[in-house]
């Protein structure tokens, strides 16, 4: 067969619902497809789970069709693509976001589509068909009880259609009532809305040195909102995914899987704010409440809290006492240092070295405008730390500037989750405290269980510590409340490869890629996983392709040498050993990838000596990228001084 032929047959089922072929006889039987609790109906462009109706996007539509028919069969990348896509250039990335949207609607417990690594998709579910239409008497049901009488299942399934339209009308009568006044929503119900994410605020200015506004007060809401009992808030990595598109509630509410979408709007003209913020009922679209506020931009603290105490409201949440003073708590008086709080956070999430100075310089105009703004402090220590975690700056002169705001941090407010997240890790990758670190890390999650960086980061100390069904249990837990998150997403495909399983890896790390082909970290260890299956192939490809987004990084160079080393190429591992020494005498590299290249190019000797000066910059625990479960370093670990390292490191008795 052909592989026009062979692509016409598998996409026959689409061009049976087609317009075209609406106009002309069908050459086969409409059928319905069956798996698990769903239902797909081609001929309806329909997905049902029961009787609920399941949006999906035509173009996602279709992509489940095409793997539903085929099922059973990989279908190939470019294949897919040819066929939902005929005569039209279309990247890689358009087929992964509509692979990553099926996988939302249909739930991953089970999963039915199953990611093949290099290759394409392949629909893994049971499948039961059967055909619908004038001809469908000629072949029975699936279901059939004793002497082919309908099994009560098989009957309840005849008349679904007629429920969906009946469901269909109700809706429509629901949404003419809403739009007459009566208030079709959660809250004349009485019920309370479990969950909830608060989209990026937009910038109406649409002027850069206003952009801090918008993201400040998205960010300091979703943190308000995640104190609120019983309600569980997507945190800012999932809510940002959506900065800069105009994605519709519904859309946004199905895609993070929560009843509620918190939206609004921030315009700047000259001292004078105004805010516009609605509250959206995720599964029907409609308005739960809504304002609009004027304010001056000196009173910009008092204004937040007031939108959290009326969002609180309208959410229908009883506070105690105590949980609304937590809800509307002020770190600050001082407008302008809270001003320069959320420019120094504006430029820590973009994480760039200049951004991250930038971040220090801002913070520390805060603290110096409120000597007690404790959220400064940690802000503060969040950047140093990231300065010497990414390789800008080294962590003996980054780390005990990092530790020292923390404290002070902490002296000012001893309920800051934030401030205890920040010690936890400086006191496991730079004190190698381990158990410390963890003490911190649990109290943070005490005072704010919704705090993401908390989950993230102290997965990555269990990891440090070889403690590996717990750090993939902890990732798993962060997935759940932040789906859309690419760290927790990179960090539990890291976490998989510290412990071996590499297939569980490679399937984790392309999941996080679907979400983003330019994240760099997840192009390197989707490249170690391959190595470590012998893939080497595959390996240097993604490897080539993280030094090629991140060009000139040191690290990025040194893990790229060793991957050159281990297939053989050694004159580019040479090449960028040379590259890295002399790149050493110049800034500060992190010492053990360059030891890394080392063990790739069986130079021991070298290897131990940048490992120990990695020992002397404190630098070899940083990331929880650690020598106990890099399998990297596996070559080294019969060598006394490798066990002596690790006790030193307090990682090995």
């Amino acid at each position: 067969m052909s592989e026009e032929t062979h692509r016409r047959t598998a996409f026959e089922g689409l061009r049976d619902s087609s317009s075209a072929a609406k106009d002309a006889p069908s050459r086969e039987t409409p059928r319905l497809y069956e798996f698990g609790p769903f239902r797909l109906d081609p001929t309806e462009h329909r997905l049902l789970r029961g009787n609920e109706v399941v949006p999906l996007t035509p173009k996602a539509f279709d992509t489940l069709h095409l793997l539903v028919r085929n099922s059973g069969r990989v279908l190939e990348k470019d294949e897919l693509i040819g066929m939902l896509w005929p005569d039209t250039f279309v990247e890689e990335g358009s087929l992964s976001n509509h692979i990553f949207l099926l996988r939302k609607a249909l739930g991953e417990d089970p999963a039915f589509i199953e990611t093949v690594p290099r290759r394409g998709y392949r629909f893994i579910g049971a499948v039961r068909q059967f055909p619908v239409g004038p001809a469908a008497h000629l072949e029975k049901p699936p279901e059939m009880g004793a002497f082919g009488i309908a099994s009560p299942r098989a009957q309840a399934w005849r008349p679904w259609r007629g429920r969906v339209a009946l469901g269909i009308v109700a809706a429509a009568l629901l949404a003419s009532l809403a739009a007459a006044g009566w208030f079709y929503k959660f809250v004349a119900r009485g019920e309370a809305i479990d969950s909830l994410a608060v989209l990026p605020f937009v910038n109406a200015n649409a002027t850069p040195n206003t952009e801090y506004l918008s993201d400040g007060i998205t960010e300091s809401l979703i943190n308000s909102l995640s104190q609120l009992p019983n309600l569980k808030v997507m945190s800012r990595d999932s809510a940002f995914r959506y900065k800069g598109k105009d994605t519709d509630a519904k859309t946004a509410g199905r895609e993070l899987g929560v009843r509620a979408i918190f939206k609004g709007r921030v315009t700047q003209r000259g001292d004078t704010l105004n805010i516009s913020a609605e509250l959206i009922n995720a599964r029907d679209g409609s308005h739960i409440w809504g304002q609009r506020y004027d304010r001056k931009l000196t009173d910009i603290v008092a204004l937040q809290e007031e939108i959290a105490r009326e969002m609180a409201s309208a959410l229908r949440v009883r506070l105690t006492g105590a949980q609304e003073k937590r809800l509307t708590k002020s770190y600050t008086a001082n407008s302008e240092a809270y001003q320069d709080y959320l420019r120094g956070r504006y430029f820590w999430n973009k994480r760039s070295e200049e951004a991250l100075n930038k971040g220090v310089g801002y913070f520390q105009q805060a603290i110096t405008k409120d000597p007690k703004y404790g959220l400064a402090y940690d802000g503060l220590s969040d950047c140093y730390i990231l300065l010497a975690v990414y390789g800008f700056s080294s962590p003996k002169e980054a780390l005990p500037r990092a530790k020292e705001a923390a404290l002070k941090s902490l002296e000012i407010d001893a309920t800051l989750a934030e401030a205890h997240t920040s010690l936890a890790r400086i006191k496991g990758e730079y004190d190698w405290d381990w158990s410390g670190a963890e003490r911190e890390f649990q109290r943070a999650r005490e005072l704010n269980p919704s705090y993401a960086i908390a989950d993230l980061w102290y997965g990555d100390v269990l990891a440090t510590m070889g403690r590996h069904e717990e750090s993939i249990a902890n990732y798993k837990r962060a997935l759940k409340l932040d789906p859309l998150s690419l760290a927790a997403n990179m960090l539990l495909g890291q976490a998989f490869y510290f412990a071996r399983q590499y297939d569980q890896a490679i399937d984790q790390l392309e999941k996080t890629l679907e979400l983003d082909p330019n994240f760099v970290a997840a192009r390197i260890f989707l490249g170690f996983a391959y190595l470590q299956k012998s893939l080497y192939k595959e390996g240097i490809a993604e490897l080539e392709k993280g030094s090629l987004l991140s060009p000139g990084n040191p690290t990025v160079l040194a893990h790229l040498g060793y991957a050159y080393a281990v297939v053989g190429r050694r004159a580019e591992a040479e090449q960028a050993r040379d590259k890295l020494n002399q790149l050493s005498k110049q800034k500060y590299v992190i010492a053990k990838a360059v030891a890394g290249l080392y063990v790739g190019l069986g130079d021991k000797g070298k290897a131990f000596e940048w490992l120990e000066r990695g020992y002397e910059e404190r630098s070899i625990g940083l990331g929880g990228v650690d020598l106990k479960v890099d399998p990297i370093f596996d070559p080294l670990r019969s060598d006394p001084r490798f066990a002596a390292l690790l006790q030193r490191m307090n990682l090995q008795p």
